[in-house]
């Protein structure tokens, strides 16, 4: 038992002595190598590396509890990068190319520029997409707008008994399958197309534009009165229409079918004559006076179908509660305002907003051949202020009529203002040849 606990003791003796000089031993290392100069970094980074980590350690515990918070803590790393001015260069360069989405990840204020300036290139491309497409708007509109301006003068010097001035047309249509008519027996109606113009309106150069208030009266009689004893009917076939929806719908040709004939041809209706017209007033009547600018001399048609170089009716209006011999699919669809405006009689001297309608009746009576008659006459409280005469004004305006149509293409303007085609409608036709 001594000799067991002895041999125990110089083991365990021996292990100290080994564990001693192998301390020693390591110390010696350490300080010769502090002396030498050698690496002491090893112990230094390792002790740096563990607090590093403890210290990330700690961030992502944070960033874990507070998740809107992931943003600030990268903007440190980022913050330096941009410092570089060669770190500049690539974001700038990286900034355009970067989509967009999924990167809230990244540094927030570069983020937030480039949202800003992405947007103001994506938007200056549509102001000039809009501009592109509104350019032939703009274009249309100086094309057919340029030859009607309003002059203040010109209204305030107007006689008040003008109602209405404008653009008036003449039309007529061939019978059924007669494409060439030789006589008034061959035509199947006469129209009148009025175009209003302001009050203080004068034509230059260029068509006139298209404002959306034409009336197309019919008249059925094919022939206008030409005095006093000649009362014709007509009525209002459309009102506050475009040139285009006359032309189409009205003035163009057609065919239909029937139970007897089988397949009918309605041949296009041709112009007949252009001119300037005035609804003007005197004590009891009112008057349609008109002054021919197209064709520059009349022919064999225009005389037939009772028109000259210049004349005017008496125009009346018919009350729509008393019946009429005219088949009509209804009466005129008058506000009660307008209505009121008949005061219950049969007829009633013509006012503009009477033909607004379509329906409407009107009766045109024979005055005036080659002058303008009680038509072009002022009221004697509009001499007395030394305001022009009705005919004045229509003169006039049917001189700048002529020096309108005249540089377009003479007789053949008249399909200009309508946005007629040469190609489908006759020409201006002054002989039944």
């Amino acid at each position: 038992m001594s000799s067991s606990r002895a041999s125990t003791r110089q083991a365990a003796a021996k292990a100290n002595e080994a564990l001693q000089q192998s301390g020693r031993s390591g110390a010696k290392k350490v300080a010769g190598e502090k002396r030498k100069g050698q690496k002491q970094e090893p112990p230094s980074k390792a002790k740096k590396g563990k607090k590093e980590d403890e210290e990330l350690q700690k961030s992502e515990q944070a960033m874990a509890k507070a998740p809107p918070e992931e943003p600030q803590s990268e903007k440190p790393p980022a913050e330096p990068k941009t410092l570089n001015g060669e770190a500049k260069e690539e974001e700038e360069r990286e900034e355009p190319s970067t989509p967009e989405k999924g990167e809230e990840g990244k540094a927030v204020e570069p983020k937030e520029e480039g949202r800003k300036e992405e947007p103001s290139t994506k938007k200056q491309p549509e102001p000039e997409a809009k501009e592109k497409e509104a350019e032939p708007k703009e274009r249309g509109e100086v094309s057919g707008g340029t030859a009607v301006k309003e002059s203040e003068g010109r209204e305030e010097a107007l006689p008040s008994n003008i109602l209405e001035k404008g653009i008036i047309y003449f039309f007529f249509r061939p019978k059924v399958s007669v494409d060439e008519p030789e006589g008034v027996s061959d035509v199947a109606r006469t129209f009148m197309v009025l175009r209003p113009l302001p009050q203080g309106a004068t034509l230059t150069e260029g068509p006139i534009g298209d404002s959306g208030n034409c009336r197309l009266l019919m008249l059925p009689k094919k022939v206008l009165p030409q005095s006093s004893r000649e009362r014709f009917m007509g009525f209002v076939e459309k009102a506050g229409a475009t040139a285009q929806t006359v032309k189409e719908s009205f003035l163009g040709s057609n065919e239909y079918e029937t139970k007897t004939r089988g397949t009918q041809h309605a041949p296009a209706a041709g112009p007949l004559a252009e001119g300037v017209y005035a609804i003007t007033s005197t004590t009891r009547t009112s008057h349609l006076a008109y002054i021919l600018t197209i064709p520059s001399e009349l022919g064999e048609v225009q005389t037939d179908l009772g028109l000259k170089n210049q004349g005017s009716f008496i125009i009346s209006a018919k009350n729509p509660k008393y019946p009429s011999s005219a088949r009509l699919p209804k009466t005129a669809e008058y506000p009660q305002g307008v209505l009121d405006q008949f005061h219950d009689l049969r007829w009633v001297p013509m006012q503009p907003q009477f033909i607004d309608y379509p329906n409407a009746q009107f009766l045109l009576i024979g005055e005036a051949q080659g002058d303008l008659g009680k038509g072009g006459i002022t009221e004697e409280k509009d001499k007395e202020a030394g305001k022009a005469e009705p005919s004045e004004e229509l003169e006039t305006l049917e001189h700048e009529n002529e020096v309108r149509a005249y540089p377009l293409r003479g007789d053949d303007t008249v399909f200009d203002d309508l946005n007629m085609s040469m190609k489908d409608y006759p020409k201006v036709r002054t002989t039944w040849e």
